[in-house]
């Protein structure tokens, strides 16, 4: 998939944003005891994140 520079960056910065909400969820539940959701979100989050690795820029 290719993009252009400003749309990347647009994805890169959303994702990252997700991916640090749903690391956050995941603490939380992980503190509550709750260990299986807290790995499917970190999981989650974590897929989430690297996304925009596989997305190449237009020049």
């Amino acid at each position: 998939m290719k993009l252009s520079k400003s749309r990347y960056e647009r994805i890169d910065a959303v994702s990252k944003i997700l991916g640090l909400i749903l690391l956050a969820f995941s603490i939380d539940y992980a503190s509550k005891g709750n260990y299986y959701i807290a790995l499917a979100l970190f999981g989650i989050g974590g897929i989430i994140s690297i996304v925009p690795v596989f997305i190449e820029v237009e020049t």
